[in-house]
């Protein structure tokens, strides 16, 4: 029984691509002023977790090759978990993901367009040939 047990939360685990963050005092040291990270808000339900986690990396694969991504995660046992999760969550609760364009965009992406919003941003925030300014008049850090 025990290790059936064991087989479920190895399966169950968050892949190692993601950082763990305790907060946005991580995040801000972590993120760059150009760069482009998608952060998964853990809900503490492991599989759930695991499985939107597979589809952010499944996700990755839609962007073009020169694009990089930062990956982080902040569990619900984290020290900032409440103020980061106070801003997201709204779309279908947690876990979900938030794309984080240079140091303050924060946006919230909603899971049922995972792939499509996460090449969206990338493409109009990040892109070095498109790059937008203005991430601020849509950031929900920021602009609550």
């Amino acid at each position: 029984m025990s290790c059936l047990a064991l087989l479920v939360i190895l399966n169950t685990a968050l892949p190692a691509e993601f950082t763990p963050v305790d907060g946005f005092l991580d995040l801000d040291y972590y993120a760059t002023p150009n760069g482009f990270g998608l952060l998964l808000i853990l809900s503490g339900e492991a599989a759930e977790d695991s499985s939107l986690a597979a589809h952010i990396l499944t996700s990755l694969d839609s962007l073009p090759d020169c694009a990089e991504t930062d990956l982080w995660s902040i569990s619900p046992d984290a020290s900032g978990y409440a103020e980061v999760a106070a801003l997201a969550g709204s779309y279908s609760g947690f876990p979900c993901t938030v794309v984080l364009v240079g140091h303050c965009g924060f946006l919230e992406i909603d899971p049922e367009f995972l792939i499509t919003e996460i090449v969206d941003a990338w493409y109009t925030w990040c892109d070095p040939d498109g790059r937008r300014t203005g991430i601020c008049n849509f950031c929900t850090r920021c602009s609550p």
